[in-house]
């Protein structure tokens, strides 16, 4: 579904989004985004942080906070040498 709105374009080239298309993306705080100029059209895409994935990755690997803890200290004095 298309959605079109008039927006302005300020002096330092800023623009705001309408709150009704930022919720139709699902963005409820800052995020970066991507500018594309194409011809005479300029698109934005909102770029996804890493922690915005969590929980898109599942896995059937359960550790505790004790297990974590252990990886991470195995891979920091791994990683070293």
């Amino acid at each position: 579904m298309e959605m079109q709105k008039i927006v302005s374009i300020t002096s330092q080239g800023q623009l705001t989004i309408p709150q009704s298309m930022l919720r139709s993306l699902g963005i409820k705080t800052p995020v970066k985004a991507i500018i594309r100029k194409k011809e005479n059209i300029l698109e934005v895409e909102p770029k996804k942080n890493f922690w915005s994935l969590s929980g898109s990755l599942k896995s059937e690997v359960k550790l505790s906070d004790a297990d974590l803890r252990k990886a991470r200290e195995a891979f920091s004095t791994k990683w070293s040498r």
